[in-house]
Protein backbone atom coordinates (compact mmCIF):
# COMPACT_ATOMS: atom_id res chain seq x y z
CA UNK A 1 0.00 0.00 0.00
CA UNK A 2 2.64 2.48 0.60
CA UNK A 3 4.94 1.92 -2.73
CA UNK A 4 1.62 1.48 -4.43
CA UNK A 5 2.14 4.23 -6.52
CA UNK A 6 5.36 5.18 -6.60
CA UNK A 7 5.65 4.11 -9.89
CA UNK A 8 2.10 4.64 -11.45
CA UNK A 9 1.49 8.38 -10.92
CA UNK A 10 1.09 10.90 -13.77
CA UNK A 11 3.21 14.54 -14.02
CA UNK A 12 2.11 17.45 -15.44
CA UNK A 13 2.01 21.30 -14.67
CA UNK A 14 -0.05 24.16 -13.00
CA UNK A 15 -0.51 27.60 -14.05
CA UNK A 16 -0.87 28.35 -10.41
CA UNK A 17 1.64 30.55 -8.51
CA UNK A 18 3.26 27.76 -6.66
CA UNK A 19 6.71 28.04 -4.21
CA UNK A 20 8.74 25.71 -2.45
CA UNK A 21 10.26 28.61 -0.52
CA UNK A 22 7.62 29.44 2.08
CA UNK A 23 9.48 29.89 4.95
CA UNK A 24 12.14 32.22 2.45
CA UNK A 25 10.00 35.39 3.36
CA UNK A 26 10.02 34.68 7.34
CA UNK A 27 13.52 34.93 7.20
CA UNK A 28 14.10 38.29 4.72
CA UNK A 29 11.29 39.78 7.08
CA UNK A 30 13.36 39.15 10.13
CA UNK A 31 16.38 40.59 8.54
CA UNK A 32 14.17 43.73 7.76
CA UNK A 33 13.21 43.75 11.36
CA UNK A 34 16.62 43.78 12.38
CA UNK A 35 17.75 46.33 10.26
CA UNK A 36 20.05 44.06 7.65
CA UNK A 37 18.38 45.38 4.67
CA UNK A 38 19.11 49.15 6.07
CA UNK A 39 22.79 48.45 6.87
CA UNK A 40 23.46 46.79 2.97
CA UNK A 41 22.38 50.04 2.00
CA UNK A 42 24.82 51.74 3.72
CA UNK A 43 27.69 50.02 2.68
CA UNK A 44 30.68 51.56 1.06
CA UNK A 45 30.52 50.06 -2.01
CA UNK A 46 30.51 51.09 -5.41
CA UNK A 47 26.88 51.02 -6.66
CA UNK A 48 25.69 50.96 -10.19
CA UNK A 49 23.72 53.58 -11.70
CA UNK A 50 20.72 51.48 -12.28
CA UNK A 51 19.96 47.86 -11.48
CA UNK A 52 19.45 46.03 -8.01
CA UNK A 53 20.61 47.74 -4.86
CA UNK A 54 23.06 46.36 -2.22
CA UNK A 55 19.95 45.32 0.24
CA UNK A 56 18.48 43.56 -2.95
CA UNK A 57 21.24 41.62 -3.72
CA UNK A 58 22.45 41.12 -0.09
CA UNK A 59 19.25 39.66 0.98
CA UNK A 60 19.16 37.11 -1.98
CA UNK A 61 22.31 35.67 -0.88
CA UNK A 62 20.87 35.09 2.43
CA UNK A 63 18.19 33.45 1.06
CA UNK A 64 20.06 31.43 -0.75
CA UNK A 65 21.99 30.22 2.34
CA UNK A 66 18.75 29.71 4.80
CA UNK A 67 17.24 27.56 1.83
CA UNK A 68 20.42 25.53 1.61
CA UNK A 69 22.12 26.79 -2.32
CA UNK A 70 25.66 25.99 -1.48
CA UNK A 71 26.49 28.08 -4.98
CA UNK A 72 25.70 31.34 -6.05
CA UNK A 73 24.18 29.44 -9.36
CA UNK A 74 21.44 28.03 -6.85
CA UNK A 75 19.77 31.32 -6.91
CA UNK A 76 17.96 30.01 -9.87
CA UNK A 77 15.94 28.17 -7.84
CA UNK A 78 14.28 31.20 -5.85
CA UNK A 79 14.08 32.84 -9.39
CA UNK A 80 12.04 30.14 -11.31
CA UNK A 81 10.33 30.18 -8.23
CA UNK A 82 7.29 32.00 -9.48
CA UNK A 83 5.09 32.08 -5.93
CA UNK A 84 8.45 33.86 -4.37
CA UNK A 85 8.80 36.07 -7.47
CA UNK A 86 4.66 37.14 -7.26
CA UNK A 87 5.68 37.74 -3.18
CA UNK A 88 9.29 38.98 -3.12
CA UNK A 89 9.45 40.38 -7.20
CA UNK A 90 12.77 39.61 -9.27
CA UNK A 91 15.45 38.35 -7.83
CA UNK A 92 18.96 39.34 -9.12
CA UNK A 93 20.96 36.68 -11.43
CA UNK A 94 23.80 34.95 -10.55
CA UNK A 95 26.47 36.77 -12.10
CA UNK A 96 25.16 39.72 -10.22
CA UNK A 97 25.76 37.87 -6.78
CA UNK A 98 29.09 37.65 -7.60
CA UNK A 99 29.57 40.96 -9.13
CA UNK A 100 28.49 42.30 -5.89
CA UNK A 101 30.76 40.48 -3.73
CA UNK A 102 33.52 41.39 -5.90
CA UNK A 103 33.39 45.21 -5.19
CA UNK A 104 34.24 44.93 -1.73
CA UNK A 105 37.50 45.76 -0.87
CA UNK A 106 39.05 47.07 2.10
CA UNK A 107 36.79 49.61 3.55
CA UNK A 108 33.16 47.80 2.56
CA UNK A 109 34.60 44.68 3.89
CA UNK A 110 35.06 46.33 7.78
CA UNK A 111 32.09 47.98 7.38
CA UNK A 112 30.23 44.47 6.46
CA UNK A 113 32.01 42.83 9.39
CA UNK A 114 30.58 46.12 11.49
CA UNK A 115 27.05 45.09 10.45
CA UNK A 116 27.22 41.67 11.38
CA UNK A 117 28.43 43.10 14.99
CA UNK A 118 25.47 45.25 14.92
CA UNK A 119 22.70 43.08 13.85
CA UNK A 120 24.02 40.05 16.64
CA UNK A 121 24.19 42.36 19.37
CA UNK A 122 20.39 43.18 18.50
CA UNK A 123 20.04 39.85 19.06
CA UNK A 124 21.67 39.77 22.34
CA UNK A 125 20.13 42.87 23.65
CA UNK A 126 16.33 41.99 22.15
CA UNK A 127 16.48 38.53 23.96
CA UNK A 128 17.48 40.25 27.19
CA UNK A 129 20.29 38.09 28.35
CA UNK A 130 21.61 38.59 31.77
CA UNK A 131 25.28 36.93 30.97
CA UNK A 132 27.08 36.92 27.14
CA UNK A 133 29.70 34.57 26.98
CA UNK A 134 32.00 35.27 23.76
CA UNK A 135 33.40 32.03 22.60
CA UNK A 136 36.39 32.27 20.04
CA UNK A 137 37.37 29.64 17.85
CA UNK A 138 38.69 29.14 14.63
CA UNK A 139 37.81 26.05 12.14
CA UNK A 140 39.49 25.08 8.69
CA UNK A 141 37.65 24.35 5.58
CA UNK A 142 39.17 22.42 2.65
CA UNK A 143 39.06 23.92 -0.83
CA UNK A 144 40.69 23.88 -4.04
CA UNK A 145 40.74 27.28 -4.97
CA UNK A 146 43.59 28.47 -6.48
CA UNK A 147 44.35 31.15 -3.87
CA UNK A 148 43.97 28.72 -0.97
CA UNK A 149 46.72 28.21 1.25
CA UNK A 150 48.18 24.76 3.36
CA UNK A 151 47.53 24.60 6.92
CA UNK A 152 50.34 23.07 9.31
CA UNK A 153 48.55 20.02 8.71
CA UNK A 154 48.86 19.95 4.95
CA UNK A 155 45.45 20.46 4.24
CA UNK A 156 44.69 23.09 1.72
CA UNK A 157 41.66 25.40 2.17
CA UNK A 158 41.12 28.53 4.85
CA UNK A 159 40.91 28.81 8.35
CA UNK A 160 38.22 31.67 8.99
CA UNK A 161 37.65 32.20 12.83
CA UNK A 162 34.58 32.73 15.03
CA UNK A 163 33.17 34.65 18.08
CA UNK A 164 29.65 33.40 19.23
CA UNK A 165 27.25 33.90 21.99
CA UNK A 166 27.17 30.66 23.93
CA UNK A 167 23.68 31.10 25.56
CA UNK A 168 22.36 31.28 21.71
CA UNK A 169 24.25 29.23 20.17
CA UNK A 170 24.49 32.37 17.80
CA UNK A 171 27.79 33.99 15.44
CA UNK A 172 28.75 37.70 16.64
CA UNK A 173 31.49 38.18 14.12
CA UNK A 174 34.24 36.72 12.45
CA UNK A 175 37.13 36.87 10.25
CA UNK A 176 38.15 34.88 6.99
CA UNK A 177 41.53 33.96 6.89
CA UNK A 178 44.54 32.42 4.31
CA UNK A 179 44.54 28.58 5.26
CA UNK A 180 47.78 29.27 6.68
CA UNK A 181 47.22 31.86 9.19
CA UNK A 182 48.16 32.14 12.40
CA UNK A 183 45.10 30.79 14.73
CA UNK A 184 45.99 33.84 16.59
CA UNK A 185 46.14 36.62 13.89
CA UNK A 186 43.72 38.86 14.45
CA UNK A 187 41.76 38.05 17.28
CA UNK A 188 42.27 40.91 19.80
CA UNK A 189 41.23 43.06 17.20
CA UNK A 190 37.69 41.60 16.65
CA UNK A 191 37.37 41.11 20.29
CA UNK A 192 37.64 44.58 21.50
CA UNK A 193 35.00 46.10 18.36
CA UNK A 194 32.78 43.18 19.68
CA UNK A 195 33.19 44.45 23.24
CA UNK A 196 32.76 47.69 22.48
CA UNK A 197 29.40 47.33 20.76
CA UNK A 198 27.95 45.04 23.71
CA UNK A 199 28.94 47.79 26.51
CA UNK A 200 27.76 50.18 24.15
CA UNK A 201 24.24 48.20 23.42
CA UNK A 202 23.89 46.26 26.67
CA UNK A 203 25.46 48.39 29.29
CA UNK A 204 25.78 46.59 32.93
CA UNK A 205 25.61 43.02 31.19
CA UNK A 206 28.70 40.58 32.34
CA UNK A 207 30.46 39.73 29.73
CA UNK A 208 33.12 36.37 29.99
CA UNK A 209 35.14 34.87 27.53
CA UNK A 210 36.62 31.00 27.06
CA UNK A 211 38.97 30.21 24.18
CA UNK A 212 41.47 27.65 23.25
CA UNK A 213 45.12 28.45 23.66
CA UNK A 214 44.82 30.90 20.10
CA UNK A 215 43.54 33.70 22.72
CA UNK A 216 47.02 32.78 24.65
CA UNK A 217 48.24 36.18 24.24
CA UNK A 218 48.38 39.58 25.75
CA UNK A 219 46.84 41.37 23.29
CA UNK A 220 43.16 39.27 23.97
CA UNK A 221 43.96 39.36 27.94
CA UNK A 222 44.67 43.06 27.33
CA UNK A 223 41.24 43.39 25.91
CA UNK A 224 39.95 41.97 28.43
CA UNK A 225 41.22 44.05 31.39
CA UNK A 226 40.57 47.15 29.51
CA UNK A 227 37.14 45.87 29.34
CA UNK A 228 36.20 44.60 32.82
CA UNK A 229 35.86 40.84 30.84
CA UNK A 230 36.69 37.87 32.62
CA UNK A 231 38.06 34.31 30.95
CA UNK A 232 39.31 31.59 31.30
CA UNK A 233 41.72 31.00 28.17
CA UNK A 234 44.02 27.46 27.55
CA UNK A 235 47.58 28.21 27.97
CA UNK A 236 50.33 27.43 25.73
CA UNK A 237 52.58 24.79 27.43
CA UNK A 238 55.74 27.46 26.60
CA UNK A 239 58.81 27.89 28.37
CA UNK A 240 57.49 30.08 30.79
CA UNK A 241 54.43 27.79 31.42
CA UNK A 242 56.44 24.89 32.02
CA UNK A 243 58.92 26.68 34.69
CA UNK A 244 55.61 27.97 36.33
CA UNK A 245 54.43 24.57 36.40
CA UNK A 246 57.37 22.70 37.51
CA UNK A 247 57.70 25.02 39.91
CA UNK A 248 54.16 23.73 41.69
CA UNK A 249 54.85 21.62 45.35
CA UNK A 250 53.79 18.20 44.95
CA UNK A 251 51.79 18.41 47.92
CA UNK A 252 49.70 20.73 46.13
CA UNK A 253 48.19 18.36 43.39
CA UNK A 254 44.59 16.66 44.62
CA UNK A 255 42.66 14.03 42.92
CA UNK A 256 39.99 15.67 40.24
CA UNK A 257 37.05 13.79 39.37
CA UNK A 258 37.03 14.07 35.44
CA UNK A 259 34.07 13.34 33.70
CA UNK A 260 35.23 13.81 30.27
CA UNK A 261 37.58 10.69 30.64
CA UNK A 262 36.61 8.57 32.81
CA UNK A 263 38.92 5.94 33.86
CA UNK A 264 42.22 8.16 33.56
CA UNK A 265 43.42 9.75 37.26
CA UNK A 266 43.22 13.02 36.98
CA UNK A 267 45.22 15.25 39.56
CA UNK A 268 44.09 19.48 39.93
CA UNK A 269 46.62 21.75 41.29
CA UNK A 270 46.61 25.87 40.58
CA UNK A 271 49.56 28.87 40.85
CA UNK A 272 50.02 31.87 39.66
CA UNK A 273 51.36 32.70 36.04
CA UNK A 274 52.41 36.21 34.54
CA UNK A 275 53.18 37.11 30.85
CA UNK A 276 55.82 39.18 30.14
CA UNK A 277 54.09 42.22 29.63
CA UNK A 278 54.48 44.41 32.35
CA UNK A 279 51.02 46.27 32.25
CA UNK A 280 49.32 42.80 33.23
CA UNK A 281 48.81 41.10 36.11
CA UNK A 282 49.49 37.78 37.28
CA UNK A 283 46.41 35.80 36.50
CA UNK A 284 45.59 32.01 38.17
CA UNK A 285 46.86 29.12 36.35
CA UNK A 286 44.74 25.79 37.18
CA UNK A 287 46.59 22.95 35.97
CA UNK A 288 45.33 19.41 34.95
CA UNK A 289 47.33 16.59 34.74
CA UNK A 290 47.58 12.89 34.22
CA UNK A 291 50.14 9.96 33.47
CA UNK A 292 51.33 9.52 29.99
CA UNK A 293 50.63 6.16 28.15
CA UNK A 294 53.23 5.76 26.42
CA UNK A 295 56.93 7.33 26.91
CA UNK A 296 59.47 8.19 24.37
CA UNK A 297 63.22 6.89 25.35
CA UNK A 298 64.38 9.73 26.60
CA UNK A 299 61.02 11.83 27.97
CA UNK A 300 61.97 12.11 31.63
CA UNK A 301 58.34 14.03 31.91
CA UNK A 302 55.78 11.35 33.09
CA UNK A 303 52.77 13.45 33.32
CA UNK A 304 50.37 15.20 29.92
CA UNK A 305 49.85 18.89 31.32
CA UNK A 306 46.22 20.81 30.42
CA UNK A 307 46.86 24.89 31.82
CA UNK A 308 43.60 27.48 32.08
CA UNK A 309 44.70 30.92 32.53
CA UNK A 310 41.69 32.47 34.60
CA UNK A 311 40.86 35.89 35.77
CA UNK A 312 38.44 35.08 38.59
CA UNK A 313 40.10 34.39 41.81
CA UNK A 314 37.55 32.74 43.76
CA UNK A 315 35.38 30.23 41.69
CA UNK A 316 36.54 26.88 42.72
CA UNK A 317 38.78 24.86 40.18
CA UNK A 318 36.80 22.61 39.56
CA UNK A 319 33.46 24.30 38.16
CA UNK A 320 36.29 27.06 36.36
CA UNK A 321 37.32 24.00 34.46
CA UNK A 322 33.49 22.39 33.41
CA UNK A 323 32.89 25.88 32.69
CA UNK A 324 35.76 26.11 30.35
CA UNK A 325 34.96 22.76 29.16
CA UNK A 326 31.46 23.68 27.88
CA UNK A 327 33.01 25.75 25.51
CA UNK A 328 33.51 22.22 22.81
CA UNK A 329 29.59 21.99 23.41
CA UNK A 330 29.17 25.83 22.21
CA UNK A 331 31.55 27.70 19.81
CA UNK A 332 32.51 24.03 18.00
CA UNK A 333 29.11 23.05 16.89
CA UNK A 334 28.83 26.63 15.62
CA UNK A 335 31.63 26.62 13.90
CA UNK A 336 30.36 22.93 12.26
CA UNK A 337 26.70 24.45 11.29
CA UNK A 338 28.94 27.44 9.71
CA UNK A 339 30.57 24.61 7.92
CA UNK A 340 27.34 22.05 6.93
CA UNK A 341 25.21 25.56 6.34
CA UNK A 342 26.93 28.34 4.03
CA UNK A 343 30.90 27.64 3.97
CA UNK A 344 31.34 24.11 2.47
CA UNK A 345 32.10 25.55 -1.14
CA UNK A 346 32.78 29.42 -1.75
CA UNK A 347 31.51 31.22 -4.49
CA UNK A 348 34.65 32.87 -5.78
CA UNK A 349 38.12 33.27 -6.83
CA UNK A 350 38.95 35.97 -5.05
CA UNK A 351 39.99 36.11 -1.76
CA UNK A 352 38.16 39.31 -0.63
CA UNK A 353 35.00 38.33 -2.42
CA UNK A 354 35.21 35.14 -0.62
CA UNK A 355 35.75 37.23 3.19
CA UNK A 356 32.49 39.08 2.03
CA UNK A 357 30.59 36.10 1.49
CA UNK A 358 31.78 34.61 4.76
CA UNK A 359 30.00 37.86 6.77
CA UNK A 360 26.88 37.25 4.41
CA UNK A 361 26.87 34.03 5.70
CA UNK A 362 27.39 34.52 9.41
CA UNK A 363 24.58 37.10 9.07
CA UNK A 364 22.14 34.58 7.84
CA UNK A 365 22.72 32.18 10.71
CA UNK A 366 22.24 35.36 13.17
CA UNK A 367 19.11 36.02 11.20
CA UNK A 368 18.06 32.62 11.86
CA UNK A 369 18.89 32.38 15.54
CA UNK A 370 16.51 35.49 16.11
CA UNK A 371 14.03 33.76 14.38
CA UNK A 372 14.70 30.95 17.39
CA UNK A 373 14.65 32.97 19.68
CA UNK A 374 12.80 36.31 19.59
CA UNK A 375 9.93 34.48 17.56
CA UNK A 376 9.23 30.43 17.11
CA UNK A 377 8.57 28.91 20.53
CA UNK A 378 10.35 27.61 23.30
CA UNK A 379 11.19 24.16 22.22
CA UNK A 380 11.94 25.47 18.93
CA UNK A 381 15.59 27.46 19.75
CA UNK A 382 17.75 24.01 19.70
CA UNK A 383 17.44 23.06 16.48
CA UNK A 384 19.22 23.39 14.04
CA UNK A 385 19.16 25.56 10.77
CA UNK A 386 18.94 22.10 8.82
CA UNK A 387 16.30 20.82 10.70
CA UNK A 388 14.25 24.77 10.41
CA UNK A 389 14.66 24.11 6.77
CA UNK A 390 13.31 21.06 6.44
CA UNK A 391 10.40 22.00 8.85
CA UNK A 392 9.65 25.45 7.95
CA UNK A 393 11.86 27.23 5.69
CA UNK A 394 11.26 24.51 2.18
CA UNK A 395 7.35 24.52 2.77
CA UNK A 396 5.48 24.45 -0.13
CA UNK A 397 2.48 27.18 -1.00
CA UNK A 398 0.31 28.94 -3.29
CA UNK A 399 0.51 32.67 -3.71
CA UNK A 400 -2.58 34.48 -5.07
CA UNK A 401 -3.84 38.07 -5.86
CA UNK A 402 -7.47 38.55 -4.47
CA UNK A 403 -8.93 41.71 -3.80
CA UNK A 404 -5.97 43.99 -4.46
CA UNK A 405 -3.98 42.11 -1.93
CA UNK A 406 -1.44 38.98 -1.74
CA UNK A 407 -2.39 35.77 -0.10
CA UNK A 408 -0.01 32.97 0.69
CA UNK A 409 -1.77 29.71 0.99
CA UNK A 410 0.07 26.93 3.16
CA UNK A 411 -1.40 23.19 3.61
CA UNK A 412 -4.27 22.97 5.76
CA UNK A 413 -2.97 19.70 7.42
CA UNK A 414 0.81 21.22 7.90
CA UNK A 415 1.70 20.07 11.17
CA UNK A 416 3.68 23.22 12.13
CA UNK A 417 0.91 25.72 10.71
CA UNK A 418 0.01 27.33 14.19
CA UNK A 419 3.63 28.05 14.46
CA UNK A 420 4.11 29.38 11.05
CA UNK A 421 1.27 31.88 11.30
CA UNK A 422 2.55 32.99 14.74
CA UNK A 423 5.82 33.42 13.45
CA UNK A 424 4.63 35.88 11.04
CA UNK A 425 2.79 38.37 12.62
CA UNK A 426 5.69 38.22 15.27
CA UNK A 427 8.21 38.93 12.95
CA UNK A 428 6.26 42.08 11.43
CA UNK A 429 6.08 43.11 15.47
CA UNK A 430 9.89 42.56 16.32
CA UNK A 431 11.06 46.15 14.98
CA UNK A 432 8.19 47.87 17.04
CA UNK A 433 9.84 45.50 19.96
CA UNK A 434 13.60 46.46 19.16
CA UNK A 435 12.86 50.31 18.65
Amino acid sequence: MLLENVERYKLSTTKAAVTSFAGVPLVWGMAQSLGVAEGFNRLAIKERSSGYTPAEVGMTLLGIIAAGGEALDDVALLRGDEGLRLLIGELPAANTLGEWLRRFKGKSRWALEGLVIETAVAVIRARGLQTVTLDVDAFFCESQKWNAGMNYEGLWGYCPMAITCAELKMPVAGLFRPGEASPMADIAGLLERVVQRLKQQCPGIPIQLRSDSAGYQAGVVRVCQRYGVDFTITARKDEAVRTTIASIPKKAWQRFEDVAWEGRVTEIAETVHAFGDPDLPAYRLIVLRWAKKERELWDVEPYEYHAILVSRETQPAGLVVQFHRNRQDKSENVNKELSQNGVGKWPCRKMRANAAYFQVVLLAHIVTAALKHLVLPEGWQTLTMKTLRFRMIRLAGIVQKRARSLWLKIPQGYAFRSVFEDARYRVMGVACEMG
